[in-house]
């Protein structure tokens, strides 16, 4: 029976798969469905077709190309097969029932999708939606997780790489080794179809996450860099959105040595998580290079430095929200600290410039005001 997926497209990464979850989920609950055969054009939508299986406790079976780093993620969360047909492998698991969607997702076999996702080029996207997975699941402990093996796991060889082009996701896992466990997949153990270890990359990539914190403030950002630069820091250039970053940028009013600060983008205030492709297209266009720190989500193209899903976020009341233009902001990426030159007190006393969000009751207001923070998924509460 075939679900075609439905042309309401929401603003926020979040928003839309939430949306599409709670879509799938009431669509195919009615009917008597052995198994699921899901793909999407992108991660929020796969994200919400495999929470909807979670919640319906379904086996299924991811069908998407393994050229994105996402789809390597899911590869080794368990979902997608190496080396065979997603539609049989779909036919199989739907005539035993078995593995069941719950099943899969465990500890484990979400270090595996993490690891394999960041080797191969994911962003700060891979974290939130394996976190609201997990979270679907009963799964804790997933938020720690995160926060070591992010800085661990730098890409070794991105999907369009010549590498990965010649060795695909299958290659990766062999190189992976004893770093990924050997789990359950749809289609057996992880590591029993593997080809003997290919020789390293040619290319290794230097990109990296960083979480960094501030002690007093309890802020968190993860911090997405090329591997050497040690410290983002710069006089901030603050604005509570995207829109008025990118006429601040298209306007020549941001510089080389600013710190451009977006605000209004995360789960409650985009709401959604909105992720800033217009404004990196924006900077791209006048060949600004500038590092960026937002509540939002940060494409997975970037080039420079971006520390993005600030949390608290501006709507929250988050730091983020009270910095103002000309503070000076430090985030050291080696020790993993925030430091800046204003005092607590002063930001204590400062208004979140974050506006409200939407009112009534309609789906995007009812998310708006109870959505977690993107390191927790940023589902509904």
């Amino acid at each position: 029976m075939p679900l075609v997926l439905p042309g309401t497209r929401l603003a926020g990464v979040v928003l839309r798969r939430e949306w599409l979850a709670d879509w799938a989920q009431i669509s195919a609950g009615p009917d008597d469905l052995h198994a699921l055969l899901v793909d999407a054009a992108e991660p929020a939508g796969l994200a919400g077709l495999l929470t909807a299986a979670l919640r319906l406790d379904l086996p299924v079976v991811v069908a998407s190309p393994l050229t994105e780093p996402f789809s390597v993620a899911l590869t080794a969360l368990g979902f997608s097969p190496l080396g065979e047909s997603p539609a049989e492998v779909a036919v199989a698991t739907a005539r035993s029932r078995s593995p069941r969607s719950r099943e899969l997702v465990e500890s484990f076999s979400l270090a595996n999708a993490l690891r394999a996702g960041l080797s191969s080029g994911a962003g700060p996207e891979l974290i939130v939606h394996l976190a609201a997975i997990a979270r679907e699941a009963g799964v804790t402990g997933f938020p720690q997780m995160s926060r070591v093996l992010a800085s661990e796991s730098p890409e070794i060889a991105g999907s369009d790489s010549l590498w990965f082009r010649a060795h695909g996701a299958a290659g990766l896992f062999a190189h992976l080794g004893t770093t990924l466990h050997d789990t359950a997949t749809v289609a057996g153990r992880l590591k029993q179809a593997l080809p003997p270890t290919p020789p390293p990359p040619g290319e290794k990539g230097n990109s990296r996450l960083v979480f960094v914190r501030g002690r007093a403030s309890g802020t968190e950002v993860l911090c997405r860099g090329d591997g050497v630069v040690e410290e983002i820091s710069g006089l901030c250039r603050v604005y509570a959105s995207e829109e008025a970053a990118i006429r601040a940028v298209s306007g020549g009013r941001v510089g080389p040595s600013d710190l451009l600060v977006v605000g209004g983008c995360g789960p409650r205030g985009g709401p959604g998580l909105l992720r800033l492709d217009h404004l990196t297209s924006t900077l791209n266009e006048v060949g600004l290079v500038v590092p960026v720190l937002t509540d939002g989500l940060s494409p997975d193209d970037v080039t420079g430095t971006w520390a993005s899903l600030a949390t608290p976020e501006a709507a929250a009341g988050g730091v983020i929200g009270r910095l103002r233009d000309g503070d000076l902001l430090r985030l050291d990426l080696v020790e993993g600290l925030v430091r800046t030159g204003v005092r607590a007190e002063e930001f204590g006393r400062r208004e979140p410039f974050a506006a409200p969000g939407p009112s009534g009751f309609d789906y995007v207001a009812r998310y708006a005001r109870s959505a977690l923070s993107a390191l927790e998924g940023a589902g509904f509460a």
